[in-house]
């Protein structure tokens, strides 16, 4: 596969970028922030800014640092602003001509960054590491991302309520609904969640349903080198409201979920109150290990059901250089950090959540080595089996990256429709019109703007 010219935006588990671009973030940021002093790249200092709040990963930096500090004498200074907060400080910093050397963060918000010309061609690392087709983001000819993990987004069910019944792992959409029907004891136990409100978890499912029946939001046009919306297309149209209405049929035996998001997915699974849910990654398994041991070894991982496709939503995040810093040093720390043998402790700060970029490192004996990895050897071999299929929401709609995706993505657009479905009770036929043409009137005040 060829990644040629460019896009922006991608929805994932943390945050959205949700400002239109470096000078909406300066705006939005105001002076409250503190800035380093004006410098120019400093060939044997390097700012690094994560998202990473986990102490056990955020321990793991601090002995990969020193070790690099003893290797090339290049000191290595960290900032943690948070997820919430780390987009306003890469602007701000950016703003300031005093841009971080290193960023780690997902290629979703990176987007927006390299869209500016801010990120340097990190190609030459990109290559040397490997690194597949899927997991790339190519803005402007050239790899502007080094990832180093990545995160699936699938199903999880109950397999001794499924034993009990007789019901194998739910593949097809069929699959599903006679699983979710039969397992339905409401109020005691519900036989799937489906989340119906403007929130990230409600879009997401309905992104990742839309994945498995080949919906496209936007179509690629040769001619023009440029996206237009699809969503209410002819035969795209029949492939979404076909989505929705399963979605509609599967909440009949959820809880009405209006309010719920990313920690109703895991507390709702792990209390015993439905027999399915899903996630980004497997953070719902080390929540069921946490607060519910008696469930770990009937929680079980499996593929969102399929219509017409086997895709999933793929989450990514990487090393980003700025262009105007030590990228010399920067690219030399990324390349370091992915080859030091504690790279595998930082994978392992949440077992089988943090999936290496690198589908070697998944198989070896050294990321293995881990006692609830080892316990839990079907969900690696799970991943193992649905490795390749996932697809990021910029490449999903064409062959280059789609730079117009925040338009459904930032304001959760999926969790609207699913609402406006499940919970109000509109015509899947005029939701799709309703999300298309919101979607064209974003498009309309970007162009606007953009005069």
């Amino acid at each position: 596969m060829t990644k040629q010219k460019t896009g922006s935006g991608s929805v994932h588990r943390r945050t959205v970028l949700k400002y239109g671009g470096i000078a909406g973030l300066t705006a939005a940021v105001g002076p409250q922030i503190m800035v380093r002093s004006a410098r120019g790249a400093e060939a044997k200092k390097v700012l690094f800014i994560s998202e990473e709040s986990n102490p056990k990963a955020q321990a793991v930096y601090d002995r990969i640092n020193a070790d690099f500090r003893k290797e090339t004498g290049i000191e290595v200074t960290m900032e943690y602003p948070g997820f919430k907060n780390i987009a306003k400080r890469v602007a701000t910093l950016i703003a300031a001509g005093t841009p971080a050397e290193l960023v780690w963060y997902g290629a979703g918000q990176a987007m927006d960054v390299a869209l500016q010309g801010q990120l340097a061609d990190v190609g030459d690392v990109v290559k040397a590491l490997g690194i597949p087709d899927n997991m790339r983001l190519v803005v402007d000819g050239a790899d502007r991302s080094i990832p180093t993990s990545q995160q699936f987004v699938y199903g999880w069910y109950r397999s001794d309520l499924y034993e009990k019944k007789g019901l194998a792992p739910y593949e097809t959409w069929e699959d599903y609904l006679a699983a979710a029907k039969a397992l339905n004891d409401p109020p005691k136990i519900y036989g799937n969640l489906v989340p119906s409100t403007n929130l990230g978890a409600s879009h997401l499912l309905l992104e990742t349903m839309f994945r498995k029946n080949d919906v496209h939001w936007f179509a690629y046009d040769a001619g023009s080198k440029s996206y237009q919306v699809s969503l209410d297309n002819a035969e795209n149209k029949a492939k979404a409201v076909e989505t929705l209405e399963f979605l509609h049929e599967a909440h009949q035996y959820s809880p009405e979920a209006s309010t719920y998001n990313w920690g109703e997915l895991m507390s709702e699974f792990y209390t015993e109150k439905v027999a399915s849910s899903y996630y980004v990654g497997a953070r719902l398994l080390e929540r069921v290990i946490q607060n519910n041991p008696g469930l770990e070894n009937v929680t079980k991982p499996v593929s969102l059901p399929a219509r017409r496709t086997s895709k999933y939503y793929l989450s990514i995040q990487g090393f980003h250089v700025h262009k105007d810093s030590n990228v010399a040093g920067a690219k030399q720390y990324a390349t370091f950090f992915l080859n030091h043998p504690a790279y595998i402790d930082w994978l392992h700060a949440v077992p089988l959540h943090i999936i290496p970029a690198q589908r070697a490192v998944l198989n070896s004996a050294k990321y293995q080595d881990n006692p609830v990895i080892q316990k839990h050897m079907d969900v690696l071999k799970f991943l193992d089996s649905i490795w390749g299929d996932g697809v990021p929401g910029y490449y999903w709609d064409g062959p280059v990256l789609n730079p117009l995706t925040g338009l459904y993505q930032n304001d959760s657009l999926g969790g609207w429709m699913l609402a406006e479905r499940n919970i109000r009770g509109s015509d899947a036929g005029g939701i799709i019109d309703q999300a298309a043409a919101k979607i064209r009137d974003k498009l309309a005040e970007m162009k606007q703007r953009k005069g």
